[in-house]
């Protein structure tokens, strides 16, 4: 049988409620050059039902039953069965744009083996989409228009879990998908990161991202915030801390103290920096608080910024960062 161009991993779990709809835009992409492998993580509801009334007349369609428990696990069984070129993930309450495949195979064919193809997102749901969830909808959609992921990497996950295509051979080559930690989609992304992945960008929508109560991102411990800042800082001290230069964090508010609790466990010395001295007490977890201009420090040092501002103080914090020359994504990171 000849391999498929592209192969799209699918993982379910009680998904029922809006696998039709899925599966079904997966069915009408304008590229019909794929295979859809789905992986059942055990699911207790007609998912496995409404799977089966799709394979019945799409052989491309194949269902997995997990080897473990979890996405991760889920991931990796169905990666190991993919026979595509290109890879690409979607998840089972999403809906493709019908031209997604099309467009994301063309913007990826012909590129170096280290390439990640994204594009934008687009939020849809039966209830108000939050503004949280807007903001951050808008916030992926910049990093589309500037291609700065690289520079933003510790901030947020930057790409959509449910939103890039891959070269299988890369994957494999760097072992991607090998020994993920939850929150997954955030170390995938800094997976491609630490091996250098180019990003390359589609300015459409890609994905029409279903947000709803049941999301295993909002119901699961494994997503909080203190495991996506575990997650980076030690990505972070792993990766880009430089022990030769002094490691300043900027901001005492509730994401500068998880940081600093999170570094004080692991023994990294820092020095803990505010500019409003008099809201703030002299010490926190017995950490002196300093307060200092940038230009009055010794040189080099870099930068973590647990502060982030509105957008008019956002612009001046960076005016003021690049007058100091220190430049994103290599002396400061906005956390």
């Amino acid at each position: 049988m000849q391999s498929p161009l592209i192969s799209i991993i699918l993982p379910v779990k009680n998904a029922g409620k809006y696998l039709h709809d899925c599966l079904e835009s997966i069915q009408k992409q304008s590229i019909e050059d794929w295979e859809l492998v789905i992986v059942d993580d055990h699911s207790a509801d007609d998912s496995v039902v409404i799977i089966h009334s799709f394979i019945v007349n799409d052989p491309r369609i194949r269902l997995c039953t997990n080897e473990g428990d979890g996405i991760i696990i889920a991931l990796q069984t169905a990666f190991h069965q993919c026979r595509g070129k290109f890879i690409t993930r979607m998840d089972a309450d999403d809906v493709m744009p019908i031209d997604r495949l099309n467009v994301m195979f063309q913007a990826i064919q012909g590129t170096e083996k280290n390439t990640i193809v994204t594009g934008k997102v687009k939020y849809f749901s039966d209830h108000p989409i939050s503004s949280g969830y807007q903001k951050y909808e808008k916030w992926l959609n910049e990093r589309i228009d500037y291609n700065d992921h690289w520079k933003w990497v510790y901030r947020e996950c930057v790409i959509a879990s449910p939103g890039w295509m891959a070269h299988k051979q890369a994957l494999m080559d760097h072992k991607i998908l090998d020994e993920l930690n939850y929150p997954e989609d955030y170390d995938l992304v800094l997976k491609w990161y630490r091996s250098n992945f180019e990003i390359k960008t589609i300015p459409q929508i890609i994905l029409n991202w279903r947000e709803h109560p049941n999301r295993i991102s909002r119901l699961s411990d494994q997503y909080n915030q203190e495991n996506f800042f575990r997650l980076k800082l030690k990505h972070f001290v792993s990766h880009d801390l430089n022990e030769k230069s002094r490691l300043l964090i900027w901001g005492t508010n509730k994401k500068g103290k998880l940081t600093a609790r999170l570094l004080i466990s692991w023994n990294v010395p820092f020095s803990w920096m505010t500019l409003y001295p008099n809201d703030h007490p002299m010490k926190i977890y017995n950490k002196e608080i300093e307060h200092f201009e940038l230009d009055q420090i010794a040189r080099p040092f870099q930068l973590l910024i647990a502060v982030y501002p509105e957008h008019h103080q956002l612009i001046e914090m960076t005016e003021y960062l690049k007058r100091n020359e220190l430049f994103m994504g290599e002396d400061y990171w906005f956390l």
